[in-house]
């Protein structure tokens, strides 16, 4: 009896009408937005550097940042441990870093695997990056570099 109290209150609950102030043009723009916060992908790796992977431990880190944005901040970030690639992904709003922030227009998306899940880049990282648009999918992210350090 409680499942189907459940039911029929989560059924009467979604069949509601969307608050007034999205009815406006404002309003609509405003959730397209939020339909659109999504980017959706595979990270492969370049056949040439199959054998630099890291056997043990090993971070896929994933971030979005806006285009146009001058700082090196990004708008989300996904993080995975051992990834099997290739590894498919979807980054949406919950990976954000500030929820108060959208993935909206031009996007540049860096794909990194590394030895730590920390947000900088370290001697040996492989990495890759890919432009897209928020809400694109089939996005091709292809690990193809080596970070080397600069402290020599």
């Amino acid at each position: 009896m409680k499942k189907l109290l459940f039911v029929f209150l989560f059924a009467l609950l979604s069949c509601q009408d969307i608050p007034k102030k999205y009815k406006t043009p404002e309003g609509q723009e405003v959730l397209e937005k939020y339909k659109k916060q999504f980017v959706k992908g595979v990270v492969e790796i370049d056949p040439s550097l199959r054998e630099k992977v890291f056997q043990d431990k090993r971070f896929l880190i994933i971030s979005v940042r806006k285009a146009e944005s001058q700082s090196p901040r990004p708008v989300a970030v996904l993080r995975k441990e051992n990834p099997k690639f290739p590894y498919r992904f979807v980054i949406t709003g919950k990976h954000k870093i500030i929820p108060e922030d959208f993935i909206e227009g031009d996007l540049i998306i860096v794909a990194r695997l590394s030895k730590e899940p920390t947000a900088e880049f370290k001697e040996g990282d492989l990495y890759g990056v890919a432009s897209a648009k928020a809400g694109e999918e089939g996005v091709k992210i292809v690990l193809n570099q080596v970070f080397k350090s600069q402290e020599k």
